[in-house]
């Protein structure tokens, strides 16, 4: 099955944080991964975020982007180019960040659902009756069910 995943899912593959192993499981249960490829920005980001608050070590943060494996992860990157009219018009329609709404888009583009360990942003796009499959990584055992 093709899943597209959100940088908060990516960074745990990397980092011991809550719902890790659920994020792992992807890694192993034969998903095709798929992403924008604002993914890479993404997961530094957060390491930069985590290594700025304390969560993490900087040396921690900076081995995470020096040797950043989505690559080995994801078997395919999506153009941001081709997502980001979709993604700014998500954005206006739900009030959340552009960046972030680039995975949403891509999951339409591949009619695949989008797997996100942020719920509020799965639940601000059906609260605006935006049509995707979101599965929240916490749940993420509803992606084998259906």
């Amino acid at each position: 099955m093709i899943v597209v995943v959100d940088p908060g899912v990516a960074i745990k593959w990397f980092i011991e944080e809550p719902l890790r192993p659920q994020a792992r499981s992807l890694l192993v249960n034969r998903h095709e991964l798929i992403a924008p490829d604002i993914l890479i920005a993404g997961v530094a980001d957060l390491a930069w975020r985590k290594a700025a608050s304390g969560e993490i070590a900087t040396e921690q943060a900076t081995s995470i982007v020096r040797n950043i494996a989505l690559p080995a992860f994801i078997s395919a990157f999506v153009e941001s180019p081709r997502l980001r009219n979709r993604a700014f018009a998500l954005a206006m329609q739900c009030s959340r960040p552009v960046h972030d709404c680039f995975y949403a888009a891509c999951a339409e583009a591949a009619s695949a659902p989008l797997i996100s360990a942020d719920e509020a942003f799965l639940q601000a796009m059906r609260a605006e009756g935006i049509t995707l499959r979101g599965v929240p990584l916490a749940r993420i055992h509803e992606l084998d069910a259906a």
